[in-house]
């Protein structure tokens, strides 16, 4: 991660999230504990579940991370938020293979001593990695366990228009596109428009975006004409990487606020 960094721009938000990160290892590298769990606390292991924050994500997307802690304890989880730190997939697309695995060996350990039976996350981008570190145990989209107890969440009304982008990582590999408009289905009002499929991303890509900025942006310019043309109020999308990606490429005639589907969730969620 620490190489990752250093081949980022100085003005790059990857590159301040990831030395931020690096800053919070001990000096003997050990990881920092988990946070105590909060939910049900007296309720079967099954429903106490790890939360991994990501290294990006958890500075650039904390409202996101806070939205998932609250709806999975609103749908009766035990959640324990694990370090933040790299799972090690921005190694793994710069070719650092020592590096990536020992992130993986940090995911290893995180998870062992959190008491979790599931480890999740929020970040689709983390998961095909998240689930290499831990192949014998369940490693899943905080939207996929969210939609399977639906039932227990109540969201208040909210009249408006949102453009709702899809990840590659989302739709490939969480497989969680279904899970969530269900979820978003639920807001009386909400009118979520998802961008057209198409055969190519936006062009985030983890570092793809970074290393071929020029291919990556005919991608985001692709993407944003959708946008637009969906005139939303907001712009909805569960990868980080993507929403900065994309963010970075609007106008001042075009641009719109982006979020986490999960924030949008947890900012409409009705009191217990």
């Amino acid at each position: 991660m620490a190489r990752v960094a250093r081949q980022l721009p100085r003005s790059s938000a990857w590159r301040a999230a990831a030395t931020i990160l690096l800053g919070r290892f001990t000096k003997n590298g050990a990881l920092p504990a988990p946070l105590p769990p909060q939910g049900a606390s007296m309720g079967p292991s099954q429903d106490r579940v790890a939360l991994f924050p990501g290294c990006v994500a958890s500075v650039e997307d904390a409202a996101a991370q806070r939205a998932a802690a609250t709806l999975l304890r609103a749908a009766g989880y035990e959640v324990t938020v694990l370090p933040a730190f790299c799972c090690g997939a921005m190694d793994a697309h710069a070719g650092a293979a020592a590096s990536a695995q020992a992130s993986a060996e940090a995911v290893r350990e995180a998870f062992a001593g959190s008491g979790a039976s599931q480890l999740v996350t929020a970040t689709p981008g983390c998961l095909s990695t998240l689930r290499h570190a831990l192949p014998e145990r369940s490693a899943d989209d905080v939207i996929t366990l969210l939609a399977a107890r639906a039932d227990r969440l109540a969201f208040r009304a909210l009249h408006e228009r949102v453009a709702l982008h899809i990840p590659c990582t989302q739709t490939n590999v969480a497989r969680s596109d279904t899970a969530l408009r269900t979820l978003l289905s639920r807001i009386p009002g909400l009118d979520a428009a998802s961008l057209p499929a198409q055969p190519t991303c936006c062009g985030a890509a983890g570092t793809h975006m970074l290393d071929f900025p020029e291919r990556a942006q005919t991608l985001r310019d692709m993407t944003l004409r959708q946008v637009t043309a969906l005139a939303p109020s907001r712009l909805l999308s569960s990868n980080v990487g993507c929403r900065m990606h994309l963010a970075a490429g609007m106008t001042p005639e075009t641009a719109v606020p982006d979020l986490h589907p999960l924030t949008l969730l947890a900012d409409q969620l009705e009191s217990p």
